[in-house]
């Protein structure tokens, strides 16, 4: 078959340019039309059911709303995890499907069962989903502010809900908006409980009043005459006056209007989230201070490009800019695109200075510009074909993607130099000869030649990278597209090689006989030293060689278990993510303050340009922490003097001098991919399961105590969740029987006087704003004047609340969460250090021997320590099945065993110089490490495969016999092309294996490390030690192959 391939392309020369011109061009074309993203998709399948329940504790949140809903939703197809945090009022319900679920259907299944337990939940409230979004989808946040004070916060949250959210969502592939900060505003008619008292108005009729005091309706249609009229009943008004005039009741002819008994005024609803924002943007540079406002996370739809829609927001951010009111600031706070912009432009520059490197080196061992040009069309031909399967499986061009390119750059002319540069020896000897053959049919000969060899090098190559495309969850998700990027890359060199290469051989290659064709002066230059040293010395003392190699592969299996372990090298993102906590039961007035002082000193550091923060929890959003936690978003000048870690450490110094707290610091893209690991926003999540609350807290707050001992885990932190202080209203029964009370009309009462109850909608223009009866503020907050409270009464007095209930401070939960259906409590843990794996082993070693569980509690580690774990796992799992399979195609390939053991030998040894640097730069192993150690075993196998079937070769077509100078022979005429394809595969990832500090190639530099390394001394040691192993001990083995007309022997 592929014999027929060759000849067919030799015979239809110009179909195949054509074809290759095509694929090229369709190639840059779809490249141009992928999404750009940051990362492949992480997101993984989960649908979010939000329900809100007003005057709901957590316990009863937790009781009445969420354990039914969890009963009906546990028995889902495919659901891996169903986490819950069941908040003030607030019930969300998070639903993790299988990696590979649609998340539409999933949608779908879920609706199905949220149908049958919507009847259990108590009256009035209505679970709903939230919009899908992606993991990564957070592109954008956006601030308002107002450096002036003309605005105020939340006539700023009214800009931002009605104009700014709504604009933005109009965009397609905006997911949602959410706003948070500034409080929303409503029209509050606030009683004036002694008023009523003195007037005689009841609370009943005062909500009826109010409910009354606005509305339109319509009234039908006049139909009569020659025109249709519309009859509108208008009684809608934001005037104060005119809604304060609204007639409560008549008392002695006299009207007792609204404004008698109460106070109508504009205020906010209650809040349980604040935000606030400073920039040098704004300010005078260093003075710049923080001010309050409302910030804006945009939130993209699976799918859509990053970059374009990141254009799109600013667009029309601009447009918004112009109609704001005077002195309101629209100010971007955080952008992924210019994470991407950074990483992206640094993979195509490492993609760029590749290839130049590979060309360079190309053409200073060959000194041919022909034969150059003609083995570097491999590199745009099969890129080319990467990206249409790109595109056919939907993919993004990504860190991953391009990365698996750059790994895939310097070995996708292997294949093309051992096939030229065979094509090319031939025809010289063609054209010495006194009556030379059909130039097509050397070629043809020659391509044949090698194709067996190059074949089965290329599938060991695609063999090797399918463990990449058994990982599962984050790391599959990481990993499987350089996988995808270097297999189809392989396996569209092996085609081009056998294709578009004789045919341009064909056209380019033309020696004549009266020229003298030499090797280069390169050439013969390695040629001559290799052959005076390392290969004399390794035949002629081949034990000496063999010893030394293996005290070699036996220090470096000790350095390789003295390394420390992580899941993924640190992310170095333009922006810092800092979750500041408080005492758990912190004021909402108090934390803002906190987070104003670390505000205003985070604004001091030279390198911070913008900070915003978020406490506590954005209304009618799933972003529910707290209001004890802060999240501060800080943004750096694009230009800086310092290095980031010393900016970073210089950040953590400042949130350690704030009292009262507790800091730790994280990325974005870290927090999120921690966030889908384990539910939580760390690298490692110690969970506890058990029934009560008190007895979790309790071991949770052990383990962190724990854990804040290990070096490189002080950063750990207990979850927000505690006993806070309670005011309780308890009725006492006896006496509301005796003067006529129904403890439930009052506890209603009471949580519509307390919280507000919305009676009515008022509209200006299209902004609608709810009109809500509510206390003032200084009958909310004063215990001593609830007391005195007056209620109605079923016989129709009025009696202070004391009469009939006890008021007394206690304590309860600020939230209650839930995991698969147990209730549980998180240590969070940023570790500071490399070596994630060996901090938690003792972390684990010293709460088995100090913590001790009671029945019915449990405990487990999860995050990114879970996730290596696994990994690492299935890579091992995988990895052995593969070898099988690989041992049985040598097998069927030299068909002898001997030579499938002296294939594998270069793997160790190759691992040799993997470990070494490694060691020296990164001294950690990281799932990245582990995808550098398979790329790197395939790539050396694959050299030696071709050095072995060259030694066949000879025995069997060349007239050569099993002899030290046959040996000699082929390693010579191998030695320059695994040369080229060992320092190709490598200068083409110097640009990565530099970057140490560019973002973009954290994940890829680890992986570079290994290849550069593990090529270094698979080239140099293997072209000692196969020929010194081969020579020694494969006499017979050789013959026997040869004897079999092997594969290996053609």
């Amino acid at each position: 078959m592929l014999n027929r391939l060759i000849q067919f392309s030799l015979s239809q020369r110009p179909l195949i340019l054509a074809f290759a011109l095509v694929v090229f061009i369709l190639g840059i074309k779809t490249a141009t039309e992928l999404p750009v993203e940051v990362l492949p998709d992480l997101t993984k399948p989960t649908v979010t059911i939000l329900t809100e329940s007003p005057g709901f504790s957590p316990e009863e949140v937790e009781t009445l709303v969420t354990v039914p809903l969890e009963n009906s939703l546990m028995g889902v197809t495919g659901v891996t995890r169903l986490r819950s945090i069941n908040d003030i009022s607030l019930s969300l319900v998070f639903i993790e499907f299988e990696w590979g679920t649609d998340i539409y259907q999933a949608r779908q299944f879920v609706q199905e069962r949220l149908t049958g337990a919507t009847e259990v939940l108590p009256e009035g409230i209505t679970p709903y989903m939230t919009p899908v979004a992606s993991l990564m989808g957070n592109i954008m946040l956006v601030g308002l502010v107002d450096p002036s004070g003309q605005t105020k916060p939340r006539d700023l949250r009214t800009l931002a809900d009605w104009t700014v959210s709504r604009r933005l969502q109009s965009i397609p592939g905006v997911a949602e908006v959410l706003a948070m900060g500034g409080g929303v505003k409503q029209l509050q008619i606030q009683p004036n409980p002694d008023k009523m008292l003195a007037m005689g108005i009841r609370y009943e009729e005062l909500h009826q009043a109010a409910s009354n005091a606005v509305s339109n309706s319509t009234g039908g249609f006049l139909t009569e005459s020659s025109q249709e009229i519309m009859v509108r009943n208008l009684a809608m008004t934001t005037d104060l006056d005119a809604i304060g005039n609204t007639v409560v009741t008549h008392l002695n002819d006299r009207p007792i209007r609204i404004k008698d008994v109460a106070t109508v005024a504009w205020d906010i609803e209650p809040m349980r989230g604040d935000a606030g924002m400073g920039s040098k943007l704004l300010g005078d540079g260093e003075d710049a201070k923080g001010y309050p406002g409302v910030i804006l996370s945009v939130t993209k739809s699976p799918g859509f490009d990053t970059l374009s829609l990141t254009d799109e927001v600013e667009t029309a951010l601009e447009d918004l800019k112009t109609s704001m009111p005077e002195g309101v600031e629209i100010v971007s706070l955080y952008r992924q695109s210019d994470f991407i912009d950074l990483a992206v432009g640094n993979l195509e520059e490492a993609l760029r200075d590749g290839a130049i490197m590979v060309a360079v080196i190309l053409f200073l061992f060959l000194l041919n510009l022909r034969i150059t040009l003609i083995t570097l069309t491999a590199i745009p031909l099969s890129l080319g074909m990467t990206v249409l399967v790109f595109g056919f499986l939907d993919l993004s061009v990504n860190s991953m993607t391009l990365g698996g390119l750059a790994v895939a750059i310097g070995m996708v002319v292997d294949d093309a130099i051992v096939d030229v540069e065979n094509v090319f020896r031939r025809l010289r000897e063609n054209a010495l000869l006194a009556e030379p053959r059909n130039k097509l049919e050397v070629i043809a000969q020659a391509s044949r030649e090698v194709r067996s060899s190059i074949l089965y090098a290329t599938v060991l190559i695609i063999l090797v990278f399918l463990p990449l495309m058994a990982l599962s969850g984050v790391e599959g998700r990481l990993f499987t597209p350089i996988a995808i990027a270097t297999i189809v890359s392989m396996a569209a060199s092996f085609l081009v090689s056998l294709t578009v290469i004789p045919v341009l051989s064909s056209y380019l290659l033309k020696p004549k006989a009266d020229q003298k064709h030499a090797d280069g002066i390169v050439e013969r230059g390695f040629k001559k030293l290799f052959n005076a040293t390392w290969l004399r010395l390794s035949l002629s003392q081949p034990f000496i060689v063999l010893f030394a190699t293996g005290v070699l592969v036996v220090l470096a299996a000790l350095s390789f278990t003295k390394m420390g372990g992580n899941f993924l090298p640190a992310f170095r993102e333009p922006t810092v993510l800092v979750a500041m906590t408080t005492a758990p039961g912190t004021s909402l007035k108090q934390t803002r303050e906190l987070a104003d002082t670390a505000q205003d000193l985070l604004l001091k550091i030279p390198e911070v340009e913008t900070v915003g923060y978020r406490l506590g929890r954005a209304e009618r959003g799933d972003h529910v922490v707290p209001v004890s936690t802060v999240e501060f978003d800080i943004e750096f000048t694009r230009e800086t003097e310092r290095e980031r870690s010393e900016v970073v450490k210089d950040i953590r110094s400042t949130m350690q001098t704030i009292p009262g707290t507790f800091s730790a610091l994280s990325g974005p893209l870290a927090d999120r991919i921690g966030h889908m690991l384990s539910g939580v926003s760390a690298k490692v999540a110690v969970k506890v399961f058990g029934p009560e609350l008190d007895e979790l807290r309790r071991i949770g707050t052990g383990i962190a105590e724990i854990a804040r001992e290990i070096p490189g885990m002080e950063e750990a932190r207990i979850e927000q969740q505690a006993p806070i202080p309670q005011l309780r209203i308890e009725i006492d029964r006896k006496r509301a029987m005796a003067y006529g009370v129904t403890p439930g009309a009052l506890n209603t009462e009471l949580s519509a006087l307390m919280g507000g109850e919305a009676v009515s909608e008022i509209y200006e223009g299209q902004r609608v704003y709810d009109l809500v009866i509510r206390l003032p503020q200084e009958w909310r907050e004063s215990p001593q004047k609830l007391s005195q409270l007056y209620i109605d009464t079923l016989s129709g007095q009025r009696i202070p609340l004391n009469y009939v209930a006890d008021i007394r401070h206690a304590t309860g939960p600020n939230n209650i969460l839930r995991e698969n259906t147990v209730r549980r409590f998180v240590v969070s843990i940023n570790p500071t250090v490399d070596d994630l794996n060996a901090a938690v082993e003792t972390l684990q070693r010293e709460v088995a021997e100090q913590i001790q569980l009671p029945e019915g509690y449990t405990l487990s580690y999860e995050g990114e320590y879970e996730a290596q774990a696994k990994a690492k796992r299935t890579i091992l799992i995988t990895s052995a099945i593969v070898l099988l399979i690989i041992s049985f195609l040598l097998y069927s390939y030299f068909r002898n065993f001997a030579f499938v053991l002296l294939v594998f030998t270069i793997v160790p040894i190759s691992l040799v110089g993997s470990i070494f640097l490694t060691e020296m730069t990164l001294n950690n192993i990281s799932i990245a490490t582990l995808v550098g150690f398979i790329a790197v075993s395939g790539i050396s196998a694959r050299n030696n495969i071709m050095l072995i079937s060259h030694y066949l070769h000879l025995m069997r077509h060349e007239g050569e016999s099993f002899t030290r100078k046959m040996v000699e022979r082929g390693t010579q005429e191998r030695l320059i092309p695994i040369l080229m394809t060992a320092i190709s595969a490598g200068l083409a990832l110097v640009p990565l294996l530099l970057a140490t500090d560019e973002p973009g190639k954290e994940i890829l530099n680890p992986i570079a490390v290994v290849i550069v390394g593990g090529l270094v001394s698979s080239t140099l040691l293997g072209l000692g030690v196969t020929p010194a192993i081969f020579y020694s001990f494969c006499r017979k083995s050789a013959e026997t192959s040869v004897k079999r007309k092997s594969a290996a022997s053609e």
